[in-house]
């Protein structure tokens, strides 16, 4: 059985607090983290489409943060099993974290130019496909309603933000 570490509003662990993955028996102002990746390659971000077991949606790599684990570790750890290769912890920089109800989503961000002939081995129970998209593409799939909740929130917060900073430069 996995746990789960549970967290305050703040994002920080509550010491000794855990639960059963899929419990939902969580206090109101109590969390459980998820890790995701934004990986980019020059102007593209790889978005992955989930496996139709997991709702066929598009989204970033990512996932649960067991308990005793960083969310910064779980990120390196998702990228190795959803996508077969593997980054260095030095290299994922922290984007910030987006809360929907009993869950912070800590983003971090992954850059890599020279990762567009990359070969991914994908995690079939998880990943489908991968494809790398443009901003404009990402835009397409929000509009459409193909792009997941948590993603679309991240992707809003951080992505566009960063993007467009780095076009006023």
């Amino acid at each position: 059985m996995e746990f789960l570490g549970v967290y305050d509003e703040n994002g920080k662990e509550i010491k000794n607090r855990k639960i059963a993955r899929g419990d939902k028996s969580l206090e109101p102002n109590e969390y459980i983290k998820l890790a995701v990746v934004w990986i980019k390659c020059k102007d593209k971000y790889l978005i992955q489409k989930s496996s139709a077991q997991k709702g066929g949606d598009y989204a970033v790599s990512g996932g649960h943060v067991p308990y005793g684990i960083s969310s910064k570790k779980q990120a390196q750890i998702e990228i190795i099993e959803e996508l077969g290769f593997k980054v260095s912890l030095k290299d994922l920089k922290f984007l910030g974290n987006v809360k929907l109800p009993h869950c912070i989503f800590d983003a971090y961000l992954y850059e890599n130019d020279g990762l567009l002939n990359q070969n991914f081995t994908l995690q079939k129970e998880e990943v489908e496909n991968v494809v790398w998209c443009s901003t404009n593409d990402i835009d397409d799939l929000i509009s459409k309603n193909l792009f997941r909740k948590s993603s679309c929130l991240q992707y809003k917060k951080f992505i566009q933000e960063m993007d467009r900073n780095v076009g006023e430069k």
